[in-house]
C-alpha cells in the first residue's frame, strides 16, 4: 500500500506531457521542490521561508491558483465555500481544510486518496505540498508550446492556452485543468484523461489512443452513477471503434431486399457516412441534414436530401443505467432529431415487441417541446407506445444546448431534461408471435440496447419540410455518456397491478345502450377541423383534415338502407393515413376491455385503418393496434375488441383513417364502442398456437414474474419438490428435496392440451439433471385416469441435451383435452426442463375456401386495390380477369387483385397454377400472404403476349389464413393483363 501523502498525490495525479519538469530528484526535500519554484508554482509567495513552516490559507490558495490555472480570487471564495465560515487568510491551514479546500477543484474520481486528511489537524507545511506535487506530477505544462516526442512515465498536468504534444505516450494519467486551444496530435495516454468541464471544447485530437476520457465538474457532487463509457466527439474523425452508420432509406432484409421505405417512418432522407453529413468539429459530433442539388440515387428509389444516422450496434450495447446526450438541435418543418435507443438483439421478435427508448426527440416545427417515448407491445400493426411530452422554460427552447438523459432500472424508466424529471414509467408487456402469454415482466426492457442519433428529414412525427424550411439543418453533439449504478443496488421490478376502476361522474358516460359513441346516427353537425388552430369537439364527430398532411376531402351524411352514414368523399389521400380522419371522443379505463364494431362499405376494395388511440397531450399513443379493415362495394360489418392497458384516459380517440390510400369514397354507420370487461372473462381454451406447438410456455419465460404460467408441480407420498425459474437461464430449475418412492410422486405438468384420435404427434424438450438419472415422460388423459402415452426411461446427464419423443394417439379417447406429465420421482438428483413443444405431425388439411379461379360467376370472391399513384380498371370480360393499367404506379403494389380468407394448413403441401399474358412484356409479382404481410409464396412471373401456365409447389409452416395477390404496379407503358384457370389446391 502506498503510503497517505502518495495517495493524496493521486489525487494531483492527471498530468501532461512536456519535458519532465524533475531531471533528477534529490534526497533533499528542498532540492527536490527547486523546479517547481522554477516552473512557477509558487510565484508571489516569499521564497525565502522555512519549508517547514505551516502554511497560511492565502499562500495555499496563491498555490492553487497557479496548479488549476484560476484566478487567486477564486480560490478564496471557493476557501469560505468549503470552511462554512470566515477565515482569517494569514492563519495557518489545517490538512483538514486543505483536503475540503482542494476537493472543490478535483474530479471526484481522483478525492478517495485525500480522505486520509479528513478531519486531520496537522497543520499544512510547504515542504508537504511539495513532495505532494513532485511526487504525483511527472510533466507540467504551464505556458504555450509545442511539445514532441515525449515519453511521460507517470502523471501529466496541463493549465496553459496553446499546448500541442505531439507523438508522445503517457503512462499514467492527464489532467487538463485549464487553457484553450490544446491539441493532444498521435499521443498515447493509458491511464484516464481529466478535462475540467469548463474548457472541453477547448481540446481536440488528432490520432490519438486515449484509453477513457472524463470531463469533471468539480462543482459536482459524488453521484450513486458512475461513468462507463462515453464520447467527446475530442478527435477530429468521429470513431470508428464507438459508431457505425445504417446506410440509404429502406428498412432492408437480410438478403438486401426491400422491407419498407423511409425507415418506416415515411422520412425522405438519404443516410450517409458521409463527411458532408456527419463530422466533428469543436469538440461536437454534427448531423447535417441537406437538400441537395442533384437526387440520391440507389436501387429503391431516388432522394432530395441526405443526412446522418450514427449507432453503437455491435460496438456498445448496455441493459439497464443512465444515458445521457447534451446537444442542440435545428429548427425547420419536417426535421426530426432524435437520440434514442434500440435492442442489441430482437431477444422478443420484430419491432415492438423488444422494445424501443427514445430518450429525445423532436418535430423542428416547434421548438418549445421535445418528447420522450416506450414502444413495445405485439409485432406491429398491433403495436402500442407511452410518452410525454417536456415544454422548455419561458425564453428557453431546444434550439440551445440542452442535457437529454434517461436512468433505466429493472421495471422503471426515468426521462430528464437539464436533470429535471418529467417523466416516469413502469407500465408496459411485450407479446409475441406463438405465445399464449406476454412475456414475463419487466420485458421487454430486460436486454441490451444500444444507442442511435439521427437527423431525419420528413416522416411521421412532424411532417415534410416545406417552403419555409431553411437547408442545412444541423444537430450538434457535445457529448454522450453512459452511467452504471454503483452506489447502491438497482431496484427490483415489480410487476404492475391493475386496479378496478369506475368511470368518474363527469367524464363522458355510456348512453342506456351501453354505446360510448354520440349522434350514432349522424343528426348533429359534424365538427370540421381544418387547421391547428382548431380544436376537437369532446363529445360528438369530428371530421379532420390538416393542412401539414396534406390530405383534403368533405364528408357529408348519406342514406344507406334507411340509416344514416357519415360518407368522407376523397379529393387529395394526403401523406398519412392520418390525413383524413372521423374522430370522436371517449374515455376507456386502465385494465378494462372494450368492443369497437361499425358497419362501413367503398365503392371499391379498399383499406381504412381504425384504432382507439390517445390524443396530442400523451404523443397519440396506440391504445388497440391498429385495425386494418378491408372494404369493398357491399356493406358489411366489422369489430374488433382490445384491452385497455395504459393509464385511464377520459379523452381518448376513437378513429378512422382515411389518408394516403387512394380516393375512393368510404361510408361508416352504426359506430359503437362498449365497456364489455365484465363478460370478457379469462378463456380457458388452450388451442394450438400459430406455429401449431400445443404447449404454452414451454420456454419458461411468458406470463407473471415466476415464469411458470400454465405449469403445475406436485408431490405425494412424502416427496418434496420445488420449482423456480430464475430470470438470467429463464428454465424451469426443479430442485428434489425428497424424491418418494415412485416415479409418479413428483409430477411436473402441464394440461387442458388439445388431443385428437388417432393422430400423430412429436414432442422436444431440453432437459438435464444434477447427476445422472431417469425420469418418465406420458401424456394422459385431462383427470390423469387414462394414458395414451408413456417414455419410462429418459436418461439425464449433467450436461443440457435436446430429446425427441414420437407417438400415436388411440383411436379412442376420453376427452378432447389432455395432460403432458414429466415424472420426476422415485430417484435423487435436481432436473431442469426447457424449449418444451409438442406439435401433432399428422396433417388434417382444412378446406382451402378458394372460388371462381375461372372467372365464371364474374368478380366474386376475388378484390382489385388501386393505390392513388396508380390508374387501372379491373373487370371479368369473357370469363377472364382483365386489368386494364393506364398507370401501374410506383410500387408493385400500386395494383394488385386478389383473393381473400383461403385457409392453409401447417404441413401441407400444396400447389398454386394460372394462366395468364400481357399486351406488353413485363413481370409480375404472385404471392400468397397473411394480414401481416408473412409470405409463405412469393415468385416473380414473365409476362409476354401469349397465354401461358404457370405451376408452383409450397409447403405451409403454419397454420394461416391468407390472400393470393397478383402484384403489377410498377412498370412504365400502358397496357393490360389477363388471367384464367386460377387454382390453389392440395398437391
Amino acid at each position: 500500500m502506498k503510503k497517505i501523502f502518495y495517495c493524496l498525490i493521486v489525487l494531483f495525479i492527471v498530468l501532461g506531457s512536456f519535458t519532465p519538469v524533475h531531471a533528477e530528484k534529490s534526497d533533499g526535500k528542498q532540492e527536490e521542490g527547486i523546479q517547481w519554484y522554477e516552473e512557477g508554482l509558487f510565484e508571489g509567495l516569499n521564497n525565502k521561508k522555512n519549508e517547514s513552516a505551516s502554511m497560511s490559507y492565502q499562500e495555499y490558495a496563491v498555490v492553487l491558483s497557479h496548479l488549476f490555472g484560476v484566478d487567486e480570487k477564486e480560490v478564496i471564495k471557493k476557501t469560505q465555500e468549503a470552511t462554512n465560515d470566515p477565515v482569517n487568510l494569514r492563519s495557518a491551514i489545517k490538512q483538514g481544510a486543505a483536503k475540503n479546500i482542494l476537493t472543490e477543484f478535483l474530479p471526484n474520481q481522483l478525492e478517495e486518496p485525500l480522505d486520509q486528511w479528513e478531519h486531520s489537524d496537522k497543520p499544512l507545511k510547504r515542504k508537504d505540498l511539495l513532495q505532494l506535487v513532485d511526487g504525483f506530477v511527472n510533466a507540467y505544462y504551464n505556458e504555450a508550446g509545442e511539445f514532441e516526442g515525449q515519453d511521460i512515465k507517470g502523471n501529466a498536468w496541463i493549465n496553459a492556452s496553446g499546448v500541442t504534444i505531439s507523438e508522445s505516450t503517457i503512462s499514467g494519467d492527464l489532467v487538463i485543468a485549464s487553457g484553450k486551444d490544446i491539441l493532444l496530435n498521435e499521443v498515447t495516454v493509458n491511464g484516464t484523461v481529466y478535462i475540467d468541464e469548463g474548457i472541453q471544447n477547448e481540446v481536440s485530437t488528432v490520432n490519438s489512443d486515449l484509453n477513457r476520457v472524463l470531463v469533471y465538474d468539480a462543482d459536482e457532487k459524488a453521484s450513486d452513477w458512475s461513468l462507463v463509457w462515453n464520447d467527446e466527439f475530442l478527435s477530429d474523425e468521429i470513431d470508428e471503434t464507438k459508431w457505425s452508420y445504417d446506410i440509404g432509406n429502406w428498412i432492408v432484409d437480410e438478403n438486401g431486399e426491400g422491407v419498407a421505405a423511409g425507415w418506416g417512418n415515411n422520412e425522405k432522407e438519404y443516410y450517409t457516412d458521409s463527411s458532408e453529413n456527419s463530422y466533428t468539429e469543436d469538440g461536437q459530433l454534427v448531423i447535417k441534414a441537406k437538400k441537395e442539388e442533384e437526387p440520391i440515387s440507389d436501387e429503391f428509389g431516388t432522394y432530395d436530401y441526405t443526412s446522418a444516422k450514427l449507432k453503437t450496434k455491435g460496438l456498445f450495447s448496455k441493459k439497464y443505467g443512465k444515458f445521457e446526450a447534451k446537444m442542440k438541435l435545428p429548427e425547420g418543418q419536417g426535421f426530426w432529431p432524435a437520440f434514442w435507443m434500440m435492442p442489441e438483439d430482437d431477444v422478443y421478435g420484430p419491432w415492438p415487441t423488444s422494445g424501443e427508448i427514445d430518450i429525445m426527440e423532436a418535430a423542428g416545427k416547434d421548438t418549445s417541446k421535445i418528447g420522450g417515448t416506450i414502444h413495445y407491445g405485439e409485432e406491429w400493426p398491433n403495436n402500442t407506445y407511452t410518452g410525454k411530452e417536456y415544454h422548455f422554460p419561458e425564453g428557453e427552447d431546444y434550439t440551445g444546448y440542452h442535457t437529454y438523459s434517461v436512468e433505466w432500472e429493472p421495471g422503471e424508466i426515468r426521462w430528464y431534461v437539464d436533470g429535471e424529471l418529467y417523466q416516469t414509467l413502469n407500465d408496459w408487456f411485450s407479446k409475441g408471435e406463438n405465445q399464449g402469454d406476454k412475456y414475463a415482466y419487466p420485458a421487454p426492457f430486460d436486454q441490451e440496447f444500444y444507442m442511435i442519433l439521427n437527423l431525419a428529414v420528413g416522416g411521421w412525427y412532424g411532417g415534410d419540410p416545406d417552403e419555409t424550411t431553411e437547408f442545412p439543418g444541423t444537430m450538434e453533439v457535445d457529448y454522450v455518456r453512459v452511467y452504471e449504478l454503483t452506489g447502491r443496488e438497482y431496484k427490483e421490478p415489480v410487476e404492475p397491478v391493475v386496479e378496478e376502476e369506475t368511470l368518474p361522474e363527469d367524464a363522458k358516460q355510456p348512453l342506456e345502450d351501453g354505446n360510448f359513441i354520440y349522434d350514432q346516427n349522424y343528426e348533429k353537425g359534424i365538427n370540421v377541423v381544418d387547421s391547428p388552430e382548431k380544436t376537437l369537439d369532446s363529445t360528438y364527430w369530428n371530421f379532420l383534415k390538416l393542412p401539414e398532411f396534406q390530405g383534403e376531402g368533405n364528408l357529408t351524411i348519406d342514406e344507406l338502407g334507411g340509416e344514416n352514414f357519415a360518407k368522407t368523399e376523397i379529393i387529395n389521400p394526403g401523406n398519412a393515413l392520418w390525413s383524413l380522419q372521423q374522430i370522436q371522443k371517449l374515455p376507456v379505463l386502465k385494465g378494462h376491455t372494450y368492443k369497437v364494431s361499425f358497419d362501413a362499405k367503398s365503392s371499391t376494395t379498399r383499406d381504412i385503418m381504425t384504432k382507439v388511440s390517445g390524443g396530442a397531450e400523451r404523443g397519440y399513443p396506440n391504445y388497440s393496434g391498429e385495425k386494418t379493415m378491408g372494404l369493398t362495394e357491399n356493406l358489411q360489418s366489422y369489430e374488433y375488441t382490445f384491452k385497455f392497458n395504459q393509464d385511464t384516459d377520459l379523452a381518448a380517440r376513437l378513429e378512422f383513417n382515411m389518408g394516403s390510400n387512394g380516393t375512393a369514397p368510404v361510408w361508416i354507420g352504426n359506430v359503437r364502442v362498449e365497456d364489455i370487461t365484465d363478460q370478457a372473462g379469462e378463456d380457458p381454451s388452450k388451442p394450438a398456437l400459430g406455429d401449431g406447438n400445443l404447449i404454452y410456455n414451454g420456454t419458461f419465460d411468458q406470463g407473471d414474474m415466476t415464469r411458470l404460467n400454465y405449469w403445475e408441480l406436485s408431490s405425494q407420498n412424502g416427496a418434496d419438490a420445488s420449482v423456480v425459474v430464475p430470470e438470467s437461464s429463464r428454465k424451469a430449475e426443479i430442485t428434489v428435496a425428497e424424491e418418494g418412492q415412485q416415479p409418479g410422486d413428483i409430477l411436473f405438468s402441464q394440461s387442458g392440451i388439445p388431443l385428437a384420435e388417432n393422430q400423430e404427434y412429436e414432442l422436444t424438450f431440453d432437459a438435464n439433471a444434477s447427476e445422472s438419472r431417469n425420469i418418465q415422460v406420458e401424456v394422459v388423459s385431462e383427470d390423469g385416469s387414462v394414458q395414451y402415452f408413456s417414455e419410462e426411461a429418459v436418461s439425464l446427464t449433467e450436461e443440457m441435451a435436446g430429446y425427441t419423443l414420437e407417438f400415436q394417439l388411440p383411436e379412442e379417447l376420453s376427452g378432447e383435452v389432455g395432460q403432458l406429465r414429466f415424472l420426476l420421482g422415485g430417484e435423487d438428483g435436481d432436473v431442469t426442463l426447457d424449449n418444451i413443444r409438442m406439435i401433432q405431425t399428422s396433417v388434417i388439411v382444412a378446406p382451402i375456401n378458394f372460388q371462381n379461379g375461372d372467372f365464371s360467376q364474374g368478380m366474386e370472391p376475388w378484390e382489385s386495390y388501386i393505390h392513388f399513384d396508380a390508374n387501372a380498371a379491373v373487370d371479368v370480360v369473357d370469363e377472364e380477369l382483365k386489368i386494364a393499367i393506364e398507370n401501374a404506379g410506383n410500387e408493385t403494389w400500386s395494383v394488385l387483385a386478389e383473393q381473400k380468407n383461403l385457409s392453409l394448413s401447417k404441413g401441407a403441401a400444396y400447389k398454386l397454377s394460372f394462366d395468364a399474358k400481357s399486351t406488353l412484356a413485363r413481370d409480375i409479382e404472385v404471392t400468397l400472404e397473411n394480414a401481416n404481410y408473412t409470405r409463405y409464396l412469393s415468385e416473380t412471373v414473365s409476362l409476354n403476349e401469349d397465354m401461358e401456365h404457370y405451376e408452383f409447389q409450397f409447403e405451409m409452416v403454419k397454420d394461416d389464413v391468407t390472400s393470393l395477390k397478383f402484384l403489377m404496379g410498377q412498370f412504365a407503358d400502358a397496357h393490360d393483363i389477363y388471367f384464367d384457370n386460377v387454382k390453389v389446391e392440395v398437391k
